[in-house]
């Protein structure tokens, strides 16, 4: 039980006088003197509530700080990993980059190649045209001389003819 400082002998002497009992004053402050006794923290009370706030207040900050290491360590730990990973994902560009810029190279390599072949194709098939223009226009023209020719041998034909008959009719 906690020590409080109550006069109980003039707590008593002050109910007397007031017209109470001695028996019943002395019961009153009995009953008040335990009743405010017992739920009053005396300098000890407060001293050792003191105490164990301390220590708890300690254990909390030793909790986190040890909390904080953890965090620190998952922290470096991440950041180990995605450097790791950045320096992975870098070396995949890159190797990804190193093989398109070959294959499309290749594939340029590849068109122009096919370029320079439909190119000789297409002065191989003009060559041809001319050629057959050529021969064309000497087919044409010698055609064209052998109808003359027997044009002319027609004509001197109805000439002939006609000088015949002439004679004929004349």
């Amino acid at each position: 039980m906690s020590l409080l400082a109550f006069d109980t002998h003039r707590a008593v002497k002050a109910l007397c006088e007031a017209g109470a009992a001695e028996s019943l004053a002395e019961a009153v402050v009995e009953t008040v003197g335990d009743a405010i006794g017992g739920n009053v923290a005396t300098k000890t009370d407060i001293a050792d509530a003191k105490t164990e706030l301390e220590a708890g207040i300690a254990t909390v900050k030793a909790d986190i700080a040890a909390v904080k290491t953890d965090l620190e360590s998952s922290i470096a730990g991440v950041e180990a990993d995605l450097a790791e990973s950045k320096a992975a994902l870098k070396t995949d560009i890159d190797r990804v980059e190193t093989t398109l810029r070959a294959e499309i190279s290749e594939v340029r390599t590849d068109l122009k190649a096919d370029i320079a072949e439909v190119w000789t194709d297409v002065a191989q098939v003009r060559t041809e045209v001319a050629n057959v223009r050529a021969e064309l226009k000497v087919d044409i023209g010698g055609l064209e001389a052998r109808l003359y020719r027997q044009l002319w041998l027609m004509a001197v034909g109805i000439v002939g003819l006609t000088v015949a008959l002439v004679k004929l009719l004349g």
